[in-house]
């Protein structure tokens, strides 16, 4: 049976609140409709209550939320998302169900879409786990979510997320192995396979394994264009690759730390002092890393050098 597909994309701006008559009438329209035992004319019905904003409607989505088809629910989670008029409670009304619905990866990623549509902050840190979930789609609504909402909250995430995403730094279990030629295509790929086997040997341990199946999970797993677009819209600004990020964040690493408690209720000027001393750390840490950096890449022409001749 073909799944009724439903984005909220293109959706119109519709008013923040209908009258109390228009409810009652969508809803028994919905009611008559959600009889059907087909369940494309169930999703139709449940989503056509996207666009009556009114706390009547999303009483009615609440329970529909709870309904035992995943296909129904996650239609229901994209419904609750025009509920404007109450954006508090629909956004609570999302969390409860990620809660329940973890394991159902449509209804997790409409969760994440109808909280963008919202403009609903609530979900952090509790969404903070979802940045590892093995789900495609669930990372890339959760990207899409921070984006929209401009989260300063999440960008320490988002920085590491960067390190694991972009193409010319790729992360293993048992290491890190960077590279980048400056080539186009899946030179780095190839190049940074090359030095990690160089690096950890060609046995078959099962470490190596674990190591190879990582490797390859994220090379499937290239979000590349959507945590760039997700930082973008964050920050206003457009990095190619994780070492410009953490450059950036280390320079501004203060004003991000006072627009994260700003969002955290919390007084900006008050983490300043710590944020200092922070910054002191992140920039050891990065001068460190361009160390070893450089050091590995003086032994690797070393060794071509002594290929060559």
């Amino acid at each position: 049976m073909r799944i009724l597909a439903v984005s909220l994309l293109a959706t119109a701006v519709f008013a923040q609140h209908v009258s109390d008559e228009a409810a009652k009438e969508a809803i028994a329209k919905f009611q008559e409709a959600f009889k059907s035992p087909e369940v494309e004319a169930k999703q139709g019905a449940v989503f056509n209550l996207h666009d009556v904003p009114h706390d009547l409607v999303l009483k009615e989505l609440e329970k529909v939320l709870k309904n035992k088809d995943p296909n129904v629910r996650h239609v229901a989670c994209l419904a609750v998302g025009g509920q404007k008029q109450d954006a508090k409670r629909a956004g609570e009304l999302l969390m409860r169900t990620y809660r329940k619905d973890a394991t159902s990866e449509n209804v997790v990623a409409s969760c994440f879409e109808a909280m963008a549509e919202l403009k609903y902050m609530g979900y952090w840190p509790e969404i903070k786990p979802a940045f590892k979930d093995e789900r495609n789609v669930v990372v890339i609504r959760l990207l899409d979510l921070l984006g929209t909402t401009q989260d300063w909250r999440a960008f320490p995430d988002l920085v590491e997320l960067y390190r694991v995403t972009m193409p010319a730094r790729i992360s293993w279990s048992t290491g890190t192995v960077t590279v980048d030629t400056g080539a186009a295509g899946d030179t780095d790929q190839k190049a940074a396979e090359a030095a990690f086997a160089a690096k950890y040997g060609a046995g078959g341990s099962k470490e190596k394994a674990k190591a190879k199946s990582k490797a390859n999970a994220f090379d499937l797993r290239n979000f590349s264009p959507q945590i760039r677009a997700c930082v973008k819209r964050i920050t206003g600004q457009d990095f190619e690759n994780a070492f410009d990020l953490e450059e950036w964040w280390c320079e501004n690493y203060i004003e991000v730390a006072k627009k994260i408690a700003a969002l955290e209720g919390k007084d900006p000027e008050s983490v300043v002092p710590r944020a200092k001393i922070e910054q002191a750390e992140l920039k050891a840490r990065i001068e460190e890393e361009r160390a070893k950096l450089d050091e590995e890449l003086a032994k690797r022409r070393e060794e071509e050098e002594k290929k060559a001749k």
